[in-house]
This record gives C-alpha cells, structure tokens and sequence, in this order.
C-alpha cells in the first residue's frame, strides 16, 4: 500500500472516447419490445453517420500521478452511448471509472516501487 506521501488531489485524469466497433444491433438494447429496439439502434446509427463519436463510444479515464508522466492507470468501457461529452461525465460510471483507474494508477506505482526496493512486498 502506498504511504500518505501519496495524494489523492495530485492525481490527474484525461479521458479519451473513440468509436467503438461493438456492433450496434443487438447490443445497444434489449427491451423485450423489437420495434423499440430498432428504434433506438436505428437513432444510434444515424448519429454514428452523422460521426458523433458519443453515440455509440469506448471511453477510456487514464490517470496520473503530478509529475510522474510514465506510470499510467486506466479504466474503459465500451457499447456506451451519451449525448456527448458533459452528459458522460455527469453520470455515475465516470466517477467510478475516475476510481478505478486511480486504483490501477496505485497499483502500478506499488509494482514500480517494489521493483526498485522502495517499499516490500507488504506494502510497509
């Protein structure tokens, strides 16, 4: 475990949205009502024409430590379909997928200070 040195406030987050290529039909609803379903993956898909990257998305948070660029945590998630940026980041996955990616951020970190003597294997 990483010691108090290590601040949660110096942790800094970049989030990247690419199109993912998780096929629309079929994986973007299933109600139980087939024309509804159609419907949205139709208004999915003409978004996705129209290259709105938010409709049908692979986001991915990476977090950093201030200062230490080459140590990298991250979380992703797939199949996501937002109106765009600010109604992503106003639910509740990205502040989840901020925590996850810290935690892996830490966990590298644990990995690279252990590797060089810094901490044991305890963590102490």
């Amino acid at each position: 475990m990483l010691g108090p040195e290590f601040d949660d406030s110096q942790v800094e987050y970049d989030l990247d949205v690419y199109f993912d290529d998780i096929p629309v039909r079929g994986n973007a609803m299933c109600s139980g009502d087939d024309d509804y379903d159609r419907e949205v993956e139709d208004a999915i898909l003409a978004r996705l024409a129209d290259d709105d990257v938010w409709a049908w998305a692979q986001v991915v948070v990476t977090a950093r430590y201030n200062g230490v660029d080459c140590v990298v945590g991250m979380d992703s998630l797939g199949a996501c379909c937002y109106k765009d940026e600010a109604d992503f980041k106003a639910c509740a996955y990205y502040a989840d997928m901020k925590d996850q990616a810290r935690e892996d951020l830490y966990t590298q970190l644990e990995g690279v200070l252990y590797r060089f003597g810094c901490i044991n294997p305890a963590g102490e």
